[in-house]
């Protein structure tokens, strides 16, 4: 059987392009040198708008989206081999590119998007060193393709596959358009270990249903290739600075400047072409990295303590595995939810996979190296640093496989279960009429989705999520059962929109995956296992320092009662300036209580076994299993 490495079959690179052009195997992607900033010189502003003297006979794109980085970049060393193969590189121009765009219908919250903002500054402060510039477009992707690649007579693009059911098909867009304009269309892959179609082929034409299944199916595959080097330069020809702007108005002019989508005809040049001009050019027409203002988001009073970028990920990571005692030791399970970061307890590298500014497999071999010396003391999956990596190639193929992944209905692996506030009302009259106890449902979601449940442990946590963007993988798992199977039955789906929402590090499969595991809805089947709301966290916090931190109201409450202030006299109360019901609120369910009603209403769903038309009964048996390997830990999407 093939592997993905047959993606990479690279001939030898000429020094004059790459790093180490002796082997790939042994890059330091860490010796990266200090970018200067992009715009610096204020020179480049002024020649973004003159105009090409002589323009190359060939056009092609570099585009980046989840691989921020230039180390072991598969789609760029795929672009400056060809480069490289050209006679004559004079005639060849190679233009770095990056659409940046915020669908309403995706819901991204300002940590995130800053988080981003920062990465693509980064990355192009890396390319501008290198000899480039990265251009930054805006606007739906395939709108943008639809207006540059005529306007900039574009004959080449190269990319990294998506691996999202939805992100594939905007990939077809962008190919039958580049088909239709003669646009030669080059990918590779890039994002994950192994290439999951692969991984799908060789499990039966199905994903694996569990992790263990998982891990014998790769077993199978080839090592991950090793990283490939940082390229000495990115330029193709000269620069890809000048003349992007006037080809755009050149376009436009000459009456060609948008393809009606519905009647397949051409608009003339009006206020609407130089209102797409600039919208895909920015402001300044500058194709410039924007500003969060830019895009509706006011600026965080105090940013969180994760910030993007390639640099910042590969400098994570050495100091992590400076201790290599730490590496070969790490079981998640024994980390602890109640660390801030930077700790012990996690790399918190997920944001820098999320959005590729760290390389899987630079990640998973430095990780394996020292495992390998360490082998006898070395933890193994799924509870070990390279086990993470797996349970993330573990939910991608189940979501590549699975377009209604983030669904109850339609989706063949999930239980149905009558979830509260699971169908939400589209209208006021709609929601008016709404049962007694959904209205209650709606309530409660609130109340935990901003951290006012009456739970300090529950509530500190999503407040940490809303104020940082992030989460330790337990704490997810505390917030998560609390609000599905453990206390409030309310549909996960709900949880995880606020979790797209608000984490730094949201990947759509692991977050489905997550949810749907949390929730008991598949993969994992021990329901009855459920995280008491006011005990779990006293086994790694017993002084309560976690909740102080993001409960102010709190701070002051004796440790006896910091998890469950409600039953502090009130004398107590009065001391520590917090009075229960007034500055801090009770709980919204009494937890026993509403674990028995939870209890009831998964016993009931398992034992009807209901799943999608599509659905062959996976999963979930009539009664839950003793647990199994694959149930030891509910596994999460934070490493």
């Amino acid at each position: 059987m093939e592997s993905h490495h047959d993606l990479l079959d690279f001939e030898p690179f000429s020094s004059e392009f790459f790093e180490n052009e002796e082997s790939t195997s042994s890059v330091n992607p860490f010796e990266m040198s200090n970018c200067p900033d992009v715009f610096e010189d204020s020179s480049l502003e002024s020649k973004i708008t003159e105009k090409h003297a002589i323009m190359p006979s060939i056009r092609a794109i570099m585009w980046f989206r989840r691989d921020l980085r230039l180390h072991d970049n598969h789609a760029l060393h795929r672009a400056l081999k060809f480069v490289e193969s050209q006679n004559d590189t004079e005639t060849v121009q190679l233009i770095p590119l990056y659409i940046i765009h915020r669908p309403k219908r995706l819901l991204c919250g300002v940590n995130r998007f800053q988080f981003l903002l920062e990465s693509v500054g980064t990355l192009a402060e890396a390319i501008a060193a290198r000899g480039s510039r990265l251009i930054i477009a805006r606007g739906e992707g395939i709108d943008v393709f639809r207006r540059i690649l005529p306007a900039w007579k574009i004959t080449h693009i190269f990319f990294d596959q998506a691996i999202e059911p939805f992100a594939i098909a905007r990939d077809h867009q962008v190919r039958e358009l580049a088909a239709s304009l003669n646009v030669h269309v080059e990918t590779t892959h890039g994002y994950t270990l192994y290439d999951q179609d692969k991984v799908i082929e060789k499990n039966g034409g199905k994903a694996p249903a569990t992790y263990t299944a998982f891990l014998r199916t790769v077993a199978t595959f080839p090592e991950p290739p090793k990283p490939l080097p940082v390229p000495l330069r990115v330029s193709g020809w000269d620069d890809c600075r000048e003349g992007l702007y006037e080809c755009l108005v050149e376009f436009a002019q000459k009456g060609q400047d948008c393809l009606d989508e519905e009647n397949q005809t051409t608009k003339t040049l009006s206020s609407f072409s130089q209102s797409w001009i600039d919208v895909i050019a920015g402001p300044e027409k500058l194709f410039r990295v924007p500003e969060l203002s830019e895009f509706g988001f006011e600026k965080p009073g105090r940013h969180s303590f994760i910030y993007g970028g390639e640099n910042i990920a590969l400098k994570i990571l050495q100091t992590y595995c400076k201790n290599e005692g730490q590496v070969v030791k790490f079981e998640k399970p024994k980390t602890s939810p109640a660390e801030t970061c930077p700790s012990k307890s996690t790399t918190s590298l997920s944001p820098y996979l999320y959005f590729g500014c760290m390389s899987t497999r630079t990640f998973y071999h430095r990780v394996r190296d020292i495992q390998n010396r360490h082998a006898k003391a070395s933890s193994a999956p799924p509870v070990s640093l390279d086990g993470q990596l797996l349970w993330r190639e573990f939910f991608h193929c189940n979501g590549h496989a699975n377009p209604q992944f983030d669904k109850m209905e339609g989706n063949p692996l999930c239980l149905y279960i009558d979830w509260r506030w699971h169908t939400l009302p589209s209208t006021k009259e709609e929601e008016d009429a709404l049962p007694e106890d959904e209205k209650l449902a709606k309530a409660q979601f609130e109340a935990w989705k901003e951290g006012q449940t009456g739970y300090p442990w529950i509530d500190a946590i999503m407040i940490q999520l809303k104020e940082e963007g992030w989460m330790h993988h337990l704490a997810r798992h505390s917030v998560a059962c609390f609000l599905t199977r453990g206390d409030l039955y309310i549909s996960w789906v709900r949880g995880l929109e606020v979790f797209q929402e608000r984490l730094i590090d949201h990947d759509w499969s692991i977050n489905c995956g997550n949810w749907l595991w949390l929730s008991a809805s598949a993969f994992f089947t021990a329901y009855f296992r459920v995280y008491s709301p006011s005990t779990f966290g006293k086994k790694w916090d017993a002084e309560g320092k976690f909740i102080r931190k993001y409960i102010p109201a709190l701070a002051k409450m004796p440790s006896k009662y910091i998890y469950e202030p409600w039953k502090a006299p009130v004398t107590v109360q009065r001391l520590a300036n917090c009075l229960v019901g007034k500055d801090y609120p009770f709980p919204i369910v009494d937890h026993k209580i509403a674990m028995r009603r939870c209890m009831a209403g998964m016993k009931a769903s398992y034992a009807a076994r209901r799943y999608s038309e599509q659905s062959h009964e996976v999963n979930a048996p009539p009664h839950p299993k003793k647990r199994s390997r694959d149930t030891d830990e509910i596994q999460d999407e934070k490493i």
